[in-house]
């Protein structure tokens, strides 16, 4: 049985693969034209520490699959952009051949050199999202001025309606950053930096308490159910426990998801108990919205907040199970 699910895997990665490869070879042009340092926002004696910390935050802000369906061409472009520029300034000879003749197609012309921009493009788009960039980019994001214009952007944006304020900000839970947020809306609004919004100011606090109550709540739930989906994903695997044995089936699904990419399926575990309830009734393709959730994956700023929750909650999870045994 092992051996059937690792055939089974490797065939559902091989095909996910080779689909991307099509959209690369139908949608992919090397954005010759850009200025890589304005793309990355930095100067042009920045260091490849500064290099590599701008593309991060600008991959992941660019990447297409956290802008709504009409947006998506647009931020895809803006993506190839991001990534490309990197390709020239991450290395040292295609950057010096970008400085000497301002030409990022030149700069691509290097002999001994075989780099191929659909493979890199494919790489970036696939990697952006990791628990280790997550935490790196949330550690640096959360409290910095930069979230803080998003916090009032977003407040402007949904006129006060705090509830979809945290659709907008990045790595925002509503469960824990409401009073943060609050004060650095109630500043701005003294300040005259934004305006005084009847959804805001007018919003009750037993309002306030059920909203932030049903986030609670809904962030338990998400951890109850992660919990049963990392058993059942262990159970079906039946691979060697050690100490990180348990976790390898969700990981391994989760990188063939992450491969995807798409955006259009509701949260990251409902795409895997697709998965696996699909692969329960004999890897028959199903219809309607079960199907859907199955292929496309989820948007990264999605991915951010999701990933990191739920597996803050798997661990808290996992200890206090243990504590109990």
């Amino acid at each position: 049985m092992p051996k059937r699910k690792q055939q089974d895997d490797d065939e559902v990665e091989e095909e996910l693969e080779e689909e991307l490869e099509e959209e690369l070879e139908e949608d992919q042009e090397m954005p010759t034209s850009i200025n890589p340092y304005h793309v990355l926002d930095i100067p042009v004696d920045a260091s490849q520490s500064d290099i590599k910390s701008a593309y991060r935050k600008a991959a992941l802000k660019s990447h297409p699959d956290k802008v709504p369906e009409e947006h998506k061409e647009s931020a895809h472009k803006e993506f190839q952009q991001v990534a490309f520029a990197y390709a020239i300034l991450s290395d040292e000879r295609r950057r010096k051949r970008y400085d000497t003749t301002g030409s990022t197609e030149e700069s691509l012309d290097i002999e001994d050199d075989d780099f191929n921009w659909a493979d890199f493009f494919r790489a970036q788009f696939k990697d952006v999202v990791t628990d280790e960039k997550i935490e790196s980019f949330a550690n640096e994001y959360r409290g910095s001025e930069e979230e803080k214009l998003a916090v009032l952007e977003a407040y402007t944006k949904c006129k006060g309606a705090m509830r979809k304020v945290y659709e907008y900000v990045m790595l925002s839970d509503m469960s824990v950053d409401e009073e943060r947020f609050r004060e650095i809306i109630d500043d701005a609004i003294e300040s005259g930096e934004v305006e005084d919004f009847p959804k805001y100011s007018g919003e009750s606090e037993k309002a306030r308490k059920a909203r932030i109550a049903k986030a609670k709540r809904e962030k338990e739930q998400e951890a109850a159910e992660a919990v049963e989906l990392q058993e059942e994903i262990v159970k079906k695997n039946k691979k060697p426990k050690d100490s990180s044995g348990d976790m390898r089936g969700l990981g391994d699904l989760a990188s063939l998801i992450k491969q995807r990419q798409q955006g259009r399926a509701e949260t990251f575990f409902d795409k895997l108990e697709a998965k696996y309830t699909a692969q329960e009734k004999g890897g028959k393709k199903g219809k309607g919205k079960a199907a859907s959730a199955v292929a496309p994956d989820e948007p990264p700023e999605e991915a951010f907040a999701a990933m990191r929750k739920r597996a803050d909650a798997v661990g808290g999870a996992r200890k206090k199970s243990k504590t109990r045994k």
